[in-house]
């Protein structure tokens, strides 16, 4: 069983702590990652507003990337791109982002 595993990613000069939770579900072959401030009380970071943040993603994609940190620092950089453009709700059909 993998374990859990907890970084820090700065992007744009601001520092996020990450938490990687590898095969989160029993039945899907899912990983969860959630973004968070390291203020308390949280403060904004690139990714949410709230200093929060929470994305699945298929184990074949993050084993795929060089790193679990390198696949964490292109979903944020996924999700902070779909943020700026104006005409776009963060997602693209079928509720994924896309990263590579």
């Amino acid at each position: 069983m993998q374990q859990d595993i907890h970084f820090t990613l700065t992007i744009e000069a601001q520092e996020m702590l990450v938490h990687y939770r590898p095969r989160y579900f029993a039945t899907a072959d899912y990983a969860h990652f959630e973004f968070t401030s390291p203020h308390e009380p949280r403060r904004r970071i690139p990714v949410s507003e709230t200093g929060y943040r929470s994305h699945f993603a298929p184990m074949w994609e993050i084993e795929a990337a060089p790193s679990v940190e390198e696949y964490a620092r292109a979903v944020a950089l996924a999700i902070m791109g779909a943020k700026s453009s104006p005409d776009d709700d963060g997602e693209e059909e079928g509720g994924q982002l896309a990263l590579f």
